[in-house]
């Protein structure tokens, strides 16, 4: 794995990571970066010259910058976000592949988790996933991952783009399960476990309206009520989006009135953690930018 730094770094991201284990190449900048430091990198490359490697985690770009993170995945690459002070992503659906808070992560080799917004894309293409659902999951993702980052900002534990990747991923078995009752969900778990994403695949499981199956950790939670305050592509708010299930599925009239109340009161601990009204936090939502980037 071969890290590039971006040569307008900050000095005390370029001094520390000519100190880390991994191979680091300098990636020009405009201006002038600091002689010292270019004399401490082994290879000092222009971002032309930059090409998407054989297997995409050989080569990853690093930068609290977030113009670059975005340049890096134009180009094919894996994208680390630094951003020690926690700020909120300027974008609605994040482009990074991981987020570190400081650079003593890169002491041990880098792991993604995750799949990036192409790859998530791939996988729901490959299931044959309609688009109006992929619109969907995508307006899903953008208020899970929304909500999670407040939350961080509460200072509650929560990882921000395992809550994305998961409300993108959630709808994963919808064509393949329309047909068979009470399996939506579950098929969409196996598929994901078998792929390496076991965390995404509990996150579909535990998104639909079944009694045996609710959310427990918090990117589980986040994601389950998301999905029921989208309906179809735009926010609507609890209230619409459960009139409008009851509507369209009148066979589970029975479990997704059993699961209304835990619907609401999961919207209301979340409103105390934000201490925010329902109001208030629709407002927020609806002006999202929901669709993903093109």
């Amino acid at each position: 794995m071969l890290i590039l730094l971006p040569a307008d770094s900050p000095s005390w991201v370029l001094e520390s990571m000519t100190k880390i284990p991994h191979p680091t190449a300098l990636l020009r900048a405009q201006g002038r970066a600091d002689p010292a430091f270019l004399l401490r990198f082994p290879l000092i490359l222009d971002p032309a010259e930059v090409s998407p490697p054989p297997k995409k985690d050989d080569l990853v770009l690093l930068s609290p910058e977030y113009a670059w993170i975005k340049w890096a995945k134009g180009k094919g690459l894996r994208a680390v976000w630094l951003n020690p002070a926690g700020e909120k992503c300027p974008e609605a659906h994040p482009w990074h592949d991981l987020e570190i808070g400081n650079l003593t992560a890169l002491q041990k080799p880098l792991s993604f988790r995750l799949p990036d917004i192409p790859e998530a894309l791939d996988i729901l293409r490959a299931q044959g996933v309609p688009e109006h659902v992929v619109m969907h999951s995508a307006a899903v993702a953008a208020v899970g991952y929304f909500l999670a980052q407040k939350l961080r900002e509460k200072g509650i534990d929560v990882d921000p783009l395992l809550a994305h990747r998961g409300g993108l991923l959630h709808d994963l078995d919808k064509v393949a399960s329309v047909h068979e009752e009470g399996t939506h969900g579950e098929k969409a778990a196996v598929i994901l476990a078998d792929l390496g994403y076991p965390a995404l695949g509990e996150i579909a499981r535990k998104h639909v309206l079944y009694p045996g199956r609710l959310p427990r950790t918090w990117e589980e939670k986040l994601v389950f009520l998301a999905d029921k305050l989208v309906e179809g592509a735009e926010v609507v708010g609890i209230m619409a989006r459960m009139a409008a299930l009851k509507k369209r599925y009148p066979h589970a009239q029975k479990e997704i009135s059993s699961c209304e109340p835990f619907v609401y009161a999961l919207q209301n601990q979340l409103l105390l953690a934000l201490e925010m009204s329902e109001e208030e936090l629709l407002v927020a939502l609806r002006k999202l930018p929901l669709s993903l980037p093109t």
